[in-house]
């Protein structure tokens, strides 16, 4: 009989969902383990560790994570729970709100050209082009909402 519910979450999803958040951060950062391992004040092997799915993370480094790099930084974490991470009202963007929307609202025009890669059509190649954009765009918006719902 099916309940609706997904399969039960394992150590092995959580340490997979770790390792994509340490990639992520290393990839768009150009952080090597020892500079991502100061930046979140804990050891090189601790990264080297996490990032390899040898061992779990500490929740502390996974609020580290998300404290110094914003939100969205843990989200492939937070996924597993089919969430994600929002700023709150009172939240400090590092850009101006408006700005980073129109950037993202920007770049999706510049890749819905038609003298883009897929034309009108978006690919998934251009997305992850301006994937940090679209990041940005989503954090500005959600921060807005967060500001305006406190209003309220």
């Amino acid at each position: 009989m099916t309940t609706g519910r997904s399969a039960r979450l394992s150590s092995e999803d959580y340490r997979l969902a770790v390792a994509s958040i340490i990639r992520n951060l290393q990839k768009n950062g150009d952080l090597s383990d020892a500079h991502l391992a100061t930046r979140l004040g804990c050891s090189t092997g601790t990264i080297r560790n996490a990032r390899g799915r040898a061992t779990s993370l500490d929740p502390l480094i996974l609020a580290r994570i998300e404290q110094e790099f914003g939100p969205g930084a843990i989200d492939p974490f937070l996924a597993l729970g089919k969430v994600r991470a929002v700023p709150l009202a009172d939240a400090t963007l590092p850009m101006d709100p408006v700005l980073a929307i129109v950037e993202a609202l920007h770049r999706i025009v510049e890749v819905q050209s038609v003298d883009s890669e897929g034309g009108s059509r978006i690919t998934v190649a251009e997305l992850r082009k301006i994937i940090e954009e679209l990041r940005h765009g989503r954090t500005a918006l959600d921060a807005l909402i967060a500001r305006a719902e406190a209003i309220r």
